[in-house]
């Protein structure tokens, strides 16, 4: 292990994603930060298994159990038979799921309105130019 450098590009990276993720997490448009993320996983790529989601996010089966009961409480997911294998079921987005994601999507829109608002125009522009290694530093999200 090489030794930490706080003036590192990957320790202020990390530093700067930590505290904006902060900020962000009160911004979940009414849900906690795990049901959003078993939500917009959902929402971005489609119905899976219950055991599939829980990989995908990395949640305990039984973690994962109680995410998809509170979300299917507020009928935000919904389950439907899997087409090949008649024993297993599908968890797919709602729309009243698709309207909460993109709630979130706007609350947390807003507080980063807010962090850039605070910025000049050249401080802007680079953080625009930077969108794109970001994102694909990220994995390339889909918006």
């Amino acid at each position: 292990m090489t030794e930490f450098d706080p003036d590192s590009v990957p320790a202020r990276v990390a530093f700067v994603a930590g505290r904006v993720n902060r900020r962000l997490r009160s911004a979940t448009g009414g849900l906690s930060h795990g049901l959003l993320s078993a939500l917009a996983t959902v929402a971005k790529t489609g119905p899976h298994r219950l055991a599939e989601l829980g990989q995908i996010e990395q949640v305990s089966a039984p973690g994962m159990t109680r995410i998809i009961a509170e979300l299917e409480a507020r009928d935000l997911v919904a389950r439907r038979p899997d087409p090949d294998d008649g024993r297993a079921v599908l968890i797919e987005v709602t729309q009243a799921g698709m309207d909460a994601v993109f709630r979130a999507r706007a609350a947390r829109a807003d507080v980063v309105a807010g962090l850039l608002a605070e910025l000049d125009a050249a401080e802007l522009a680079t953080i625009e130019a930077a969108l794109p290694a970001l994102e694909k530093l990220a994995g390339n999200p889909v918006r």
